[in-house]
């Protein structure tokens, strides 16, 4: 494949900075901070050993927590203590740390990190509230992009694997360099188990013509039904690497657009993956493979073919657990191809081994089936 765009490579540039070599600045007291370069390109002097983080964005609590910083939180974002049932039994700490309210739009009470003495932040690349972390000495530092660095189809397809892998992990060695000591360790074990895993992917499925690729329509994102999804140049590459080809609203419409009924029926995909954003995923599925359903002439709803993105100690599609996610797609999409695969087991070795905890095999079906709780706030049955 050819390279991808100067935007991207300069993107790439500025992530390796960041995660290389977070270097010691003359800010402050030289040995209790030094200057790094967070993913939205921000200098920020960070603590030499930050042990007050609040983990505020979605796939930021998790990565601190299996990169062995779970002592280290002090506040997380409100319903990852509560919504993750496995999240709770790999680390029961996570039921008493502080729980507040955070969304890339939503106005930051400065009081309520002061008041809990943080010393780092993990938030949202909202220019608007990071400065007022800045404003009163709190370090920020962002590790989730709004956008991605592609505008097109044809870019997502011009980047290479070795660039897909470090794009796909850049965040969590970042955040390594950042904790320091033995994250970074950890971090690197990660890391060669998701670029094996990427490339085992890649070896099977680079050769599939388009009339082998299964077309698969991500749904339910962030909305009230099945026609909320992703702008293709989101998703594009890891269908792609999983053996499947991505249909949905074209790149520019947004982070999360609404397609149309027509479009999804002139789509017809053989495959429907209905994440866990939205209306209750499992009532949606539910509901398309009702009886006279409005659905029930699509491909994936005749062939039994709706799935739940699974969920683990958060949703499997996002943070650390994205190549285990990438496992579990391609074994659906392309069966044949990987049936050595056994996701029971992949999830049972995943969770021993990077968050040291031994799952039953009825624990690792239930991540699977996409193991979430919205407590407090039961579905209308």
């Amino acid at each position: 494949m050819i390279r991808k765009t100067t935007s991207f490579v300069l993107i790439v540039l500025i992530i390796f900075n960041f995660c290389g070599c977070a270097t010691v600045s003359p800010v402050g007291d030289v040995k209790d901070t030094r200057e790094i370069t967070d993913l939205s390109g921000r200098k920020v002097a960070v603590p030499a050993n930050p042990s007050r983080i609040a983990a505020m964005t979605g796939p930021s609590y998790e990565m601190v927590f299996m990169l062995g910083g779970h002592d280290r939180i002090a506040m997380t974002k409100s319903g990852h203590t509560t919504n993750y049932p496995l999240a709770l039994l790999t680390n029961p700490d996570l039921a008493n740390y502080e729980g507040i309210g955070a969304n890339p739009s939503s106005s930051v009470n400065i009081e309520d990190y002061l008041s809990r003495e943080i010393d780092l932040v993990i938030y949202y690349n909202n220019g608007n509230e990071l400065k007022k972390f800045e404003a009163v000495g709190i370090p920020s530092i962002v590790l989730t992009l709004n956008t991605g660095p592609f505008s097109s189809v044809e870019d997502v397809m011009a980047q290479d694997l070795d660039e897909y892998i470090d794009s796909s992990t850049i965040a969590v060695k970042a955040l390594a360099d950042v904790l320091g000591g033995e994250a970074v360790e950890e971090a690197e074990k990660w890391g060669e188990y998701c670029t094996e895993k990427i490339e085992m992917l890649y070896q099977r499925t680079h050769h599939l013509t388009d009339d082998q690729r299964k077309t698969v329509f991500w749904g339910n994102t962030w909305g009230e039904n099945i026609l909320a999804s992703y702008p293709l140049d989101n998703r594009y590459y890891e269908i792609w690497l999983c053996g499947g080809k991505l249909v949905g609203p074209e790149a520019g419409a947004g982070n999360f657009p609404e397609v149309t009924k027509e479009q999804l029926f002139d789509w017809d995909p053989d495959l429907i993956l209905v994440d866990n954003h939205g209306n209750y995923p499992e009532l949606v599925i539910k509901s398309m493979y009702k009886e006279g359903s409005l659905w029930e002439t699509l491909s994936a709803v005749k062939n039994k073919q709706l799935y739940r993105i699974p969920a683990g100690v958060f949703f499997l599609d996002k943070g650390t657990t994205t190549t285990l996610m990438l496992l579990w797609l391609a074994a659906i999409t392309q069966p044949e191809l990987f049936e050595d695969i056994d996701m029971i087991e992949e999830i049972k070795y995943y969770y021993k081994e990077f968050y040291e905890y031994d799952l039953t095999d009825e624990q690792a079906q239930r991540v699977l089936d996409g193991w979430y709780e919205r407590l407090g706030d039961e579905p209308d049955l």
